[in-house]
């Protein structure tokens, strides 16, 4: 099995062998970064396909091996991001007040009695029923750790666009933790 610097040097040399198991690698690693973006399973493919062969274009602008892991993780979102910019719309959710956008306590207990599993499993369902425009703001800002003046400019949206996008999918998914939360106590009984 190839190391990840012999895979790497291997890919800068346009080794066939080298880039397949670069491609294999990082699916595994990364696929479900793409599939959060993603409307679909075939639209996750593209978006993974789409980066890595950005990825395999420009790999000499590594330096290091040790570094790659994070940079094709960089064009994987960016590369989802750009996927859905032109597409996504984002629902005018209603005026908010700036305490309603500053976050959600409502419920965070529910939390803290799900496994890290069980709430992955929820989210990822919870993550595809979203609009759009708030599993894209929701991705970019819990799970790349953008900010929301940095979404706003990466969307070119109003950074309140964000804000109110961001509070509408935490409420969202709050109320499905909710119901499976108490279906799942429910049924325990």
């Amino acid at each position: 099995m190839l190391t990840d610097e012999e895979v790497f040097k291997g890919c800068l040399k346009n080794d066939r062998k080298a880039q397949a198991t670069f491609y294999q690698r990082y699916k595994s690693r990364f696929f479900g970064v793409c599939w959060r973006y993603a409307n679909t399973r075939e639209d996750a493919e593209d978006i993974f396909q789409e980066a890595l062969v950005k990825a395999f274009r420009h790999i000499k602008e590594v330096r290091d091996a040790k570094d790659v892991s994070a940079w094709v993780r960089r064009i994987i979102v960016n590369t989802a991001i750009s996927h859905y910019k032109k597409q996504v719309t984002f629902e005018d959710i209603s005026d908010l007040s700036d305490e309603e956008l500053l976050g959600v306590d409502e419920g965070e207990d529910i939390l803290t009695q799900l496994n890290n599993k069980e709430l992955m499993e929820i989210l990822s369902t919870v993550l595809a029923e979203l609009p759009n425009g708030a599993r894209m703001v929701f991705n970019m800002y819990v799970m790349e750790g953008y900010t929301h003046p940095e979404i706003a400019a990466q969307l070119k949206i109003a950074e309140g666009t964000s804000k109110s996008q961001l509070f509408f999918a935490k409420k969202y998914i709050q109320e499905k933790l909710k119901k499976k939360f108490f279906s799942t106590v429910a049924s325990v009984k």
